[in-house]
């Protein structure tokens, strides 16, 4: 097959109109998701843990900041792999009885979001009190996140 002319629509419409129903499809399949349609509680909780697996294997391999540059320099490499990560939870579609509760842990990892960055300028201006603050905040949110995730039953995303 390595050497064989690719049929021209003109010459084959079948073949052209194959590649259409063949594109159709998978366009429709990545719009759903990956073969779409809601998962069930237990394949939600697999791909979000597997989510979460990767994520912390990423952040693993990264030093724990010390002082104020150190905590600008640990965010900036982690906050982009935490959305990234949230972004590929938001696609997951949960089973219908799962809506609420996935929605609310979601809600509470965009806290974490909201709080790391208010970390992250606290420490680059260097004032303590607003980076003790803003430190205590990422620490509740997170606490908020791991027991919306422990409430799904999911097992990676739930521990610190």
């Amino acid at each position: 097959m390595a050497g064989a002319p690719l049929p021209r629509a003109g010459r084959d419409p079948r073949g052209a109109r194959r590649l259409r129903v063949a594109g159709a499809c998978a366009a429709a399949l990545a719009l759903a998701g990956c073969g779409g349609g809601r998962l069930s509680h237990g394949d939600y909780v697999r791909r979000a843990d597997a989510v979460c697996r990767a994520y912390d294997a990423k952040v693993q391999l990264l030093t724990r900041p010390k002082g104020y540059d150190g905590i600008v320099s640990y965010v900036d490499r982690t906050l982009p792999l935490y959305v990234a990560a949230l972004d590929k939870l938001k696609a997951l579609s949960p089973a219908a009885g799962d809506d609420a509760a996935v929605k609310a842990w979601l809600r509470a990892d965009a806290r974490v979001v909201t709080e790391v960055r208010r970390l992250r300028d606290a420490a680059m201006k260097k004032d303590p009190a607003a980076t003790n603050d803003a430190s205590t905040a990422v620490q509740a949110a997170s606490l908020a996140s791991r027991r919306a995730a422990s409430a799904l039953g999911l097992q990676v995303c739930s521990q610190p």
